[in-house]
């Protein structure tokens, strides 16, 4: 494997992410450097790509030796010319008051794609350009959100399944906790979302446990934005065991929050972890691209319309 690669953990007191360094276009062509991205990724959960090639060429071509890449569902936020990536900037999408601050971009702990049956591998994103405040990205592990669960509730859990829509306004979500969240204006993004929702994104469910493929490690399989209800379950009874759940999958203290760098490219992955938006103040410009890349196995089902 070319020697330039080296990586390191993301930060001493975290279980999970790596930093990486010295990955170029050439070095991508050699399968064991290719090989070696995937194992850490697996073993990881996230990897930071530090001082990189600007520009969508690198950004496509280092998350293809993750898997084929995905066309996002949300149509609206192509890239014009380069159809794996997907346009995020924050003065485009909905404005929030977010525990008595008004913020643009914030989005709520989630999994990507947790709404279709077939949810997305992972995601690389690359800053396009920075805020002055603000714009970070929080991560955590629900590998290790499994782990610290007692053992009565993890036999609770087992062989549940939680189901989800696609409903993208964050005030409308029941799950992500400790926070007061009043939106000021939606996007149009958002509104075209809606218009073809019950066509294009039927509601479904998945376990709420789940296996690593590669490792066996059982991960909590919840994602707090988009979740509506435990299949089967008794509502009040569902309620409380989602919010329980979202409080202990949410714990900050377990979580990391990346302040971006230009050229900086963060995969992670997202049959394993959270993610959110921290959202940027209102005057301040930021704007990412992301690819998506292709889930190998549907994990979910398409629940019946009520």
């Amino acid at each position: 494997m070319t020697t330039m690669i080296h990586w390191g953990p993301l930060a001493p007191e975290l279980h999970f992410g790596s930093n990486v360094w010295g990955v170029t276009l050439a070095s991508l062509t050699d399968e064991s450097v290719r090989r070696a991205l995937r194992d850490i990724l697996v073993r990881d959960g996230m990897l930071v790509f530090k001082d990189c090639m600007p520009g969508p060429e690198f950004h496509v071509s280092l998350s293809a030796c993750f898997g084929p890449l995905l066309r996002h569902p949300a149509q609206e936020k192509w890239v014009e010319g380069y159809p794996e990536l997907i346009g995020l900037t924050a003065e485009k999408e909905p404005i929030y008051e977010l525990d008595d601050e008004v913020l643009a971009g914030y989005t709520p702990w989630h999994v990507d794609t947790i709404y279709t049956t077939n949810v997305s591998r992972g995601g690389v994103l690359r800053a396009v350009a920075l805020p002055q405040r603000g714009g970070n990205t929080g991560f955590i592990d629900r590998v290790d959100a499994y782990n610290r669960l007692p053992e009565a509730r993890r036999r609770q859990i087992e062989g549940l399944e939680v189901a989800y829509s696609n409903e993208p306004a964050a005030q409308l979500q029941p799950y992500p906790p400790n926070m007061r969240v009043k939106q000021h204006c939606d996007s149009e993004a958002h509104q075209m979302v809606r218009l073809r929702a019950a066509k294009d994104f039927p509601n479904v469910a998945h376990p709420l446990v789940c296996v690593q493929p590669e490792t066996g490690r059982k991960i909590l399989n919840l994602s707090p934005m988009f979740a509506l209800h435990v299949v089967g379950m008794d509502a009040e009874e569902s309620h409380e065991l989602l919010s329980v759940l979202s409080l202990h999958i949410t714990d900050e203290s377990r979580a990391h929050f990346h302040h971006w760098s230009i050229n900086d490219l963060v995969l992670w992955d997202n049959w394993r972890m959270l993610h959110r938006a921290c959202g940027v103040p209102l005057g301040e410009h930021r704007e990412m691209q992301r690819t998506t890349i292709a889930g190998e196995f549907e994990l979910g089902r398409v629940l019946e319309a009520a």
